[in-house]
């Protein structure tokens, strides 16, 4: 008889986890406000005086802190329009990682710049910075470090790198609001640092991003590329960058400032469950939580990370195991399934002028994504489990039946070969 879910058997649990996206009565009373006043467009530049926007602004920049905070449309474009501030464009070279969402890369493109991918650390999941310094150019801008997951990506070492060769650091922090590296909220390290409240994300307003940074002159650029290219106290109808429309609405930035709210209590909660958890896998050979390299204070927790090893489980393979622990109740997926160089987008590129900006003139060189390897990503990517943020935030017998359906799939791992 069948003693897993996946094959007939009993759940070990049937109720839900913590549910996402969490509202209470916060977001309630701060939308009915906005709502009421008739003040739902931010203004000429994306955050008048007054406006939700701009105390939403000003409040999650100084939580980071940060002198400043531009909100906008989501965290893809709040990649885009911190390039664009920081005059990175064709020609250029910018490095990221290779394990990382693809809006870390196509706002490369989008600026008609090189994305230049470099492999990660185990450890952390986040970008190596020996291997940053080793794929520097004469033609390198910037370098987009990604905070993964939560974890702070070795900050310290890449801002000393940057420094080293007058490079700009703009993090893709859109997995960790909140997160603490040795002692550092994210604002005070590099040039800015972007962050996403898309549905899925820590903090969320459905969609929406933000840029922070504590240079005056990136920070009034970045108002310009948000909003029309405006200058502050001139017309609508002067533009002084590309007039691109990257705003964030009020009722938005009303939902935001209730989340930001509650967001060291929820991280408090992750960080404990997560710790908890840790001890309890000690008993369970064969998964092992991504536990980074001790330079995160406070994980931003994202995603929770498991490295499976599937020669502990009977050769069951990674991508059986997520669907047994699916079908016991516990939500999990495996995340990226490979590199960003083995996206179908790369494999057909272009020549010539056409093939801009890989093969595009003003480069100057020829590049191509699709036939480079990254073995440590490569292995990331075939053992990770990850199971979503909100899991962490219930309770602590909850984080007991996790591990309770862990154990019970690897003693009956071997119902999953047949």
């Amino acid at each position: 008889m069948a003693e897993l879910a996946i094959n007939g058997g009993s759940k070990v649990r049937t109720k839900k986890f913590f549910a996402w996206p969490h509202y209470d009565g916060r977001e309630l009373e701060y939308v009915e406000e906005v709502i009421k006043s008739r003040v739902w467009f931010a203004g000429m530049r994306g955050a008048d005086p007054g406006t939700k926007t701009e105390e939403f602004e000003k409040k999650f920049a100084q939580y980071h802190n940060a002198t400043y905070g531009i909100a906008c449309a989501n965290g893809t474009v709040a990649i885009e329009i911190a390039l664009r501030a920081a005059g990175v464009g064709t020609g250029d070279e910018v490095i990221i990682p290779a394990l990382t969402f693809i809006a870390t890369l196509s706002e490369v493109l989008q600026v008609n710049a090189i994305p230049i991918l470099v492999d990660t650390i185990y450890d952390t999941q986040c970008i190596d910075p020996n291997k940053i310094e080793k794929a520097i150019t004469d033609k390198t801008k910037a370098i987009i470090p990604v905070h993964y997951g939560g974890f702070v990506c070795d900050m310290d070492r890449i801002i000393e790198v940057a420094q080293r060769y007058d490079l700009i650091v703009i993090a893709d922090a859109a997995h960790a609001p909140g997160a603490i590296y040795r002692d550092k909220k994210l604002g005070s390290m590099g040039d800015a640092a972007t962050f996403s409240f898309q549905e899925s994300k820590t903090m969320t307003a459905g969609e929406g991003g933000i840029v922070i940074t504590n240079n005056d002159e990136l920070a009034e650029k970045c108002i310009q590329y948000r909003s029309c290219g405006r200058h502050e106290g001139e017309s609508w109808y002067i533009h002084y960058v590309m007039p691109m429309n990257y705003r964030l609405s009020e009722i938005q930035s009303a939902m935001l400032l209730a989340q930001l709210e509650r967001l060291d209590d929820q991280l408090k909660r992750k960080n404990e469950n997560a710790h908890y958890l840790a001890e309890k896998f000690k008993d369970i050979d064969g998964i092992n939580p991504v536990l980074g390299d001790g330079g995160t204070d406070v994980n931003g927790f994202y995603l929770y990370l498991l490295q499976y090893g599937k020669e502990k489980f009977a050769g069951v393979s990674r991508d059986k195991f997520v669907e047994a622990l699916n079908a016991e109740g516990v939500p999990c997926h495996i995340g990226y399934p490979w590199p960003l160089s083995k996206n179908p987008m790369f494999q057909q590129v272009k020549e010539g002028a056409k093939g801009c900006p890989f093969t595009c003139p003003y480069y100057g060189k020829q590049t191509s994504i699709k036939d480079q390897e990254f073995p440590v990503t490569e292995k990331i990517c075939s053992e990770t489990v990850v199971i979503p943020h909100q899991v962490l935030l219930s309770s602590r017998p909850d984080m007991d039946d996790i591990a309770a359906a862990i154990a019970k799939i690897k003693e009956n791992a071997s119902e999953l070969l047949y």
